[in-house]
């Protein structure tokens, strides 16, 4: 267990957490006297532990980390603690002593939590350890805004129009677990934001997207532990509104349709996507956050994909501004050609859209015959910038961007800009995919895996790792190694 001194102490280091990727962040709890010491009058005492009421939890804007605080224990020596995702408490995301009131940690959407935290004693002032550990039970769920039976979800919001005054407020709508619904046109969420989700994070609903089918939005949008079938329709599983909401209009940052509210697609499996996963409707539009974690998407492209993309924000001189894929599977069931799997206007930059940087992260994914014979990205608005971050980590490329996924991912870097890549698997027809690397201008890490991935049975959507190195390292999507 790690002792972690005072952020605010003249040496500050490094918190040390079990948990691998946990941030945490300590504030100073106790008085300080103006030097170089902190002095408390509390001696010869037994302590207690933090109240419960006492404290808090504060989840960051993006929700994906929460700040834990407590009032100061005058007197203490620190504070053992211990965090818990009650889905599988043999395990702490967190075990430690800290010196100090609060931490920042990683949070998960939808997931009850348990912090025991205990006051230490000080032997130098005589003080004792509390007797007693405080629990405090949380969780992250958002409250439920209506539960949805099974049915078609265009009958429904048909019968059930969203309210008027709920423009701004996330709105989350609860699907029956294991239930089965149906998309029987457009539908379109406008100016909503909105939320899809399985009330069960482990027993999917199924929306079947029935022919002319697929959903849409030009606001926040969010699809959380559902299975989507898409093999009728030739629509986007996301389109950006045809007709936006004149309030998301833009006039200081070159008129485009601002989607600030994240779209987030999260323990989804996604199967016979036909055409795009997002398209801009041929609107100028900038999305600010679009993630996508945990989830299995399989394309099954016809032939009109030949130069589209399946992230087409590109026909109306729009972008994404931030896309982040983690821990989740992309492939293509057929040998139709699409020319991209990203692919942004010319123009698309953060600052024409007002923001200060913008980036591509992919991290722990698999692709697989993605773009084989094109480009994996193509976003000439990002490239030689130093605006433009990238992270690409312990990912596997598998017949995928026509051999230059490096390349292409990023264009032109700037060594002014974030550029962390690590551990990514490049494989193409059969070898270790060799352009970028001769130069050494693209994936600088000079640590890519080199053996054969050779999944068990890519053919049938099955992308268990057997090669070498990437056994060794457990690269890839981690479902396959579950």
């Amino acid at each position: 267990m790690n002792k972690s001194p005072f952020v605010c102490s003249k040496k500050p280091y490094a918190l040390a957490a079990i948990a691998v990727g946990m941030l945490m962040v300590t504030s100073c709890a106790d008085t300080y006297d103006g030097g170089d010491t902190f002095k408390s009058d509390v001696r010869n005492a037994q302590l207690a532990s933090p109240a419960e009421g006492d404290i808090t939890i504060t989840p960051n804007t993006n929700g994906d980390q929460m700040t834990i605080s407590w009032p100061v224990v005058y007197g203490a020596g620190g504070y053992e603690l211990s965090l818990y995702d009650l889905s599988d408490e043999s395990t702490p995301l967190v075990k430690d002593t800290i010196d100090g009131c609060s931490l920042t940690a990683s949070r998960e959407e939808d997931v009850n939590y348990k912090l025991v935290i205990r006051t230490l004693g000080n032997k130098n002032l005589n003080n004792s350890d509390a007797t007693t550990a405080t629990e405090k039970l949380f969780n992250s769920f958002e409250a439920s805004f209506a539960a949805i039976p099974e049915g078609d979800l265009n009958a429904y919001f048909a019968s059930h129009p969203i309210p008027e005054d709920s423009v701004g407020k996330n709105l989350n709508f609860d699907l029956v677990p294991g239930g089965h619904y149906t998309v029987s046109g457009i539908l379109d969420f406008g100016k909503f934001t909105v939320t899809l989700r399985t009330s069960s994070k482990s027993n999917n609903a199924t929306i079947t997207y029935t022919s002319g089918g697929g959903l849409a939005t030009c606001s926040g949008f969010k699809a959380k532990y559902i299975t989507f079938e898409c093999g009728e329709s030739t629509q986007a599983v996301l389109a950006l509104s045809a007709e936006p909401s004149p309030d998301i209009l833009d006039a200081d940052h070159n008129n485009h349709y601002q989607i600030k509210d994240p779209v987030l697609f999260l323990g989804c499996v996604i199967n016979n996507v036909n055409r795009y996963f997002m398209f801009d409707n041929k609107v100028k539009y900038c999305v600010k956050n679009f993630s996508i974690a945990n989830t299995l998407v399989k394309f099954t492209p016809d032939d009109k994909m030949s130069s589209s993309a399946y992230f087409q924000i590109y026909d109306g001189g729009g972008f994404i501004n931030d896309f982040t894929a983690t821990n989740s599977t992309f492939w293509s069931a057929t040998s139709n050609p699409v020319q991209y799997f990203i692919r942004y206007n010319n123009s698309g930059r953060c600052d024409r859209a007002g923001y200060l940087t913008n980036s591509i992260n992919l991290k722990s994914c698999t692709f697989y015959n993605i773009a084989y014979s094109g480009q994996m990205a193509n976003h000439s608005g990002f490239d030689g910038r130093n605006t433009s971050n990238y992270d690409i980590t312990n990912n596997i490329f598998v017949d995928c961007g026509n051999g230059q996924v490096p390349r292409r991912l990023t264009g032109r870097i700037n060594t002014s800009a974030v550029n962390n890549w690590g551990y990514n698997t490049y494989w193409y027809n059969g070898a270790p995919e060799t352009e970028g690397f001769s130069t050494n201008t693209y994936d600088l890490s000079n640590n890519a895996l080199q053996t054969d991935p050779a999944f068990v049975d890519a053919a049938n959507g099955n992308f268990t790792p057997t090669g070498a190195e990437q056994v060794a390292r457990k690269t890839g999507d981690p479902r396959w190694w579950n």
